[in-house]
C-alpha cells in the first residue's frame, strides 16, 4: 500500500511542541522534530512512508515568510517526495500576499496548498480580512491546512462564509474529535480530515459508516505525532482494502490534481 503524508513538518522549532489536547489541557512535549528535509526523508523511509506534503515549522514558531523562505531552500520545487506547502498573511500588512502576487509565486514554485495560523499570527480568517484570497482558492480548488489550536471557531466560521473552500483540517488532538468534525464533513463537501489524531478506537470504522473513505487524508503531523501510531490505525482498521487505499494515497492524490493554478 503506498502511503503518501498530507502534512508533516520539516525544521526546529524554538521550543518543545504544544501537544493539542483541548478543554484546557495543554501537553508540552520533547518531541522528535526532522531539522532538515534529509531527516524527514529518514523518518518517511523508516516507516515506508512514500511522499509528504510538508511546511516549515518556522512558518508556525517564527514567521510565515521566514518559513516559507526556509521551506524553499529545503524542498526542491520539483521534489518527487517533498511537496511544499506555505503558509499566509493578510494581504493588507503583508504585501506580498496580495493575490497577484501570492498565486503566481505559487504556480512559479509548484505550491499547490495553503495553511493558515489565524490565531498565532493575530489576524481573523474572515472575509474582511482574507476574502480576496479565499476566493480565489475556492475557484482555483487550492487546499488551506487548518488547525482548531486553541478551538474551533474559527473554522467552523470560515466555512460558514466560503462554504466551497477546500479544507484539511489536522493538528486536532488525539482525544475523540468526531463531534467537531462529523458536523463538518456532513455540511460541507469539500472538509478533508486528516488522519494522524485519529487514533481512536473505532474511529475509522465509524467514520467510513458514516461518509465513506473519500474525506479522510493520511497524515502524520510529523514531530506532533511519528508515523507508527498514524499507520496502525489505518492498517489495522475494520474497513475495506479498496477505502484503506483510498485514504493512505488516493485521496490526497485526486485533491491535488484538481488544483488549477
Amino acid at each position: 500500500m503506498k502511503f503518501i503524508d498530507c502534512s508533516a513538518a520539516i525544521g526546529l522549532d524554538t521550543n518543545n511542541r504544544l501537544i493539542i489536547n483541548h478543554e484546557d489541557y495543554p501537553v508540552i512535549e520533547k518531541v522528535k522534530q526532522a531539522e532538515h528535509a534529509a531527516d524527514l526523508l529518514e523518518e518517511m523511509d523508516f516507516a515506508g512512508v512514500d511522499e509528504a506534503f510538508c511546511y516549515h515549522s518556522s512558518a508556525f514558531s517564527h514567521h510565515p515568510t521566514r518559513g516559507n523562505e526556509l521551506l524553499n531552500k529545503e524542498v526542491p520545487k520539483d521534489d518527487k517526495r517533498l511537496h511544499r506547502t506555505w503558509a499566509i498573511l493578510p494581504p493588507l500588512t503583508e504585501g506580498e500576499y496580495a493575490p497577484e502576487i501570492l498565486f503566481p509565486a505559487m504556480k512559479e514554485n509548484n505550491v499547490k496548498a495553503l495553511r493558515a495560523f489565524p490565531q498565532r499570527n493575530r489576524y481573523m480568517l474572515d472575509r474582511i480580512s482574507m476574502g480576496e484570497i479565499l476566493d480565489v482558492m475556492v475557484e482555483k480548488n487550492i487546499p488551506l491546512y487548518l488547525s482548531p489550536q486553541d478551538n474551533w471557531e474559527h473554522i467552523f466560521a470560515v466555512m460558514k462564509e466560503f462554504p466551497k473552500l477546500t479544507v484539511i483540517i489536522t493538528n486536532y488532538g488525539l482525544w475523540g474529535s468526531d463531534r467537531y468534525f462529523f458536523p463538518l464533513l456532513r455540511a460541507y463537501e469539500n472538509v478533508f480530515i486528516d488522519t494522524s489524531d485519529y487514533q481512536v478506537l473505532g474511529g475509522f470504522e465509524t467514520c467510513y459508516k458514516h461518509f465513506g473513505s473519500e474525506r479522510l487524508l493520511f497524515g502524520s503531523n510529523f514531530p506532533m505525532d511519528n508515523y507508527g501510531g498514524p499507520i496502525a490505525t489505518l492498517v489495522g482498521a475494520d474497513i475495506p482494502m479498496s477505502a484503506k487505499e483510498k485514504i493512505a494515497s488516493e485521496n490526497i492524490i485526486n485533491l491535488m490534481k484538481g488544483v488549477t493554478l
